[in-house]
């Protein structure tokens, strides 16, 4: 848990860890050397105070307006670094000159409010400050111990009180102004207390204490006597009516009233516990079923109708209790309209007794009696209307047909709930089936363009494959002609060597023999050797 210096360096402003140091230094020293920082360190420690105590963060013992001092208050706020705060005393007998820390018996037993000027803590209280001020040391005024201690005492925190009214005021002014809603127990007004000083904390601290017996009584006291907000007795709290500028005393019928709303919000908390302990059970009983525990199952039965039961007679009691309470309502209704007509028959008085002179009066006894007749039929009225209030009786046939018709409404917002959901489980539906049509138009055209590709492939293979056997048919064809190229070369050089040879005999022969048959080969030659070339 932390300590209060964490809190206060996490949420007091006036603590920030930089002035630590000064705030945890002998502030009597600084009075006479440093008066403004002397100052400022008091109003630190004031204000730190008042939020340690109005957040439960002081020692067990501390109360949430009453600041309990002494040595467990100083162990409370040392600090591992700076050790115990040397300057309390001075902040304490500070505050009591100023009126910001008041004794406890001093604050209940004073009668005028402490913000009158004329208002002293007490005289024994501004004698003993005045010694100490003036350097006599006497008694047990000053809390501010020699040795750096603290004395005992108990301090009411006015800054706190007045952070609580601050808090308060709100809810007492959105209050109703009839008598009902203006009275409650002191209980249930100690309840209101503790919850409004739990929201009003930060998060993230531990949990407000309820407020005390000590606490309540300075707190009523200061909304009596200081704020006038209020009447209280032992037992009922009754706030002030928005008409009035002083409470009212508390009456025999506003003790009845606070008893009975007390006892409706008893049963109303016995009820919900009891609703919940038959959810509970009905629960256990269903989870032995399924564990074929038969034993448990009729205990936590039994329990059930034990429960139920219990349940149905408080249920009845507190509706009986709040039909009272619906009848106290409207008779105080009743007593509030009458005392304004009362006031308002007074009124009528006072104006035609002004008339004055013997000779008018029977015209103003002729407008009394007008007036008068006026009132007495509103009286009439409202006499039959209460009789009317009195004679109801609780008609079981319209609850029965009002819960049918709530069942009716609850049966059609549910329908209305499942149709809303059932249409958008078809949406997401159909949205699904779209995407599943799309993904398979998706898939179709990516088969279209793979089917596409490997026709194009295929064609390709084959005029790849085609040309190959035209080249290789070219080539072959090529080949073989050059092939016959050669070989009709060479057949015709070995015909020309052949004929050659012929001729070269016969022109031997001729060159032997007959010129003229010379001539006549080597005619016949040139044509032979032109063709072969």
């Amino acid at each position: 848990m932390s300590s209060p210096l964490d809190y206060l360096t996490a949420h007091e402003p006036l603590f920030r860890p930089t002035r630590l140091p000064s705030l945890y230094s002998d502030l009597s020293v600084q009075k006479s050397s440093n008066p403004e920082g002397y100052a400022a360190n008091v109003t630190a420690w004031t204000s730190a105070l008042t939020r340690l105590t109005l957040a439960g963060q002081l020692p067990p013992e501390q109360n949430l307006l009453i600041l309990q001092t002494g040595e467990g208050l100083l162990d409370a706020l040392s600090s591992a670094k700076y050790g115990r705060p040397s300057g309390l005393g001075c902040v304490l007998d500070e505050g009591v000159r100023a009126g910001k820390v008041v004794e406890v018996k001093d604050f209940l037993g004073a009668e005028k409010s402490i913000y009158s000027r004329s208002w002293v803590p007490s005289p024994w209280a501004v004698l003993r400050w005045g010694l100490r001020q003036a350097g006599v040391s006497w008694g047990s005024g000053s809390y501010d111990v020699d040795g750096g201690r603290l004395r005992t005492g108990k301090l009411v925190l006015v800054p706190a009180l007045e952070e609580v009214w601050k808090r308060l005021q709100p809810g007492i002014e959105g209050r109703g102004q009839g008598l009902t809603d203006r009275v409650l127990s002191r209980d249930a007004f100690a309840r209101e207390i503790s919850t409004l000083l739990a929201r009003g904390e930060s998060e993230g601290t531990k949990s407000v204490p309820s407020i005390s017996e000590s606490d309540l009584q300075v707190l009523l006291r200061y909304l009596f006597r200081d704020k006038s907000a209020l009447a209280y007795d032992q037992t009922t709290i009754k706030f002030k009516s928005p008409t009035s500028t002083t409470p009212e005393p508390i009456t025999q019928e506003d003790r009845s009233i606070a008893s009975l709303k007390s006892l409706i919000q008893s049963l109303q908390q016995q009820t919900t516990s009891l609703s919940t302990r038959i959810s509970n059970l009905q629960l256990q009983a269903s989870t032995a079923v399924e564990n074929k525990n038969k034993t448990s199952a009729l205990s936590a039965l039994r329990s059930k109708k034990l429960a139920e039961k219990t349940l149905q007679t408080r249920l009845d009691t507190l509706s009986q209790l709040e039909d009272i309470y619906a009848k106290i309502e409207a008779a105080v209704s009743q007593v509030e309209i009458l005392a304004v007509m009362e006031s308002s028959a007074s009124t009528l008085k006072s104006l035609n007794k002004k008339i004055g002179g013997v000779e008018r009066v029977e015209d103003v006894l002729d407008s009394l009696r007008e007036e008068v007749g006026k009132v007495d039929e509103v009286s009439g009225v409202l006499g039959e209307v209460g009789a009317v209030d009195q004679k109801a009786v609780l008609d079981e046939g319209e609850v029965d047909d009002e819960l049918e018709a709530m069942e009716r409404e609850e049966r059609e917002k549910t329908r209305k709930v499942e149709e809303e959901a059932t249409r958008k489980r078809l949406q997401e539906l159909d949205a699904l089936e779209a995407i599943r049509k799309e993904q398979q138009r998706e898939k179709e055209r990516e088969h279209e363009r793979q089917d596409k590709e490997r026709q194009l492939q295929s064609q390709d293979f084959h005029a790849e494959k085609q040309a190959d056997k035209d080249q290789e048919l070219e080539d072959a064809l090529s080949s073989s002609m050059e092939k016959l190229r050669k070989l009709d070369v060479d057949d015709l050089r070995r015909e020309g060597d052949a004929a050659d040879r012929v001729r070269a005999g016969a022109r031997q022969g001729q060159e032997q023999g007959d010129p003229q048959r010379q001539t006549s080969d080597q005619a016949q030659r040139e044509p032979v050797a032109q063709e072969a070339s």
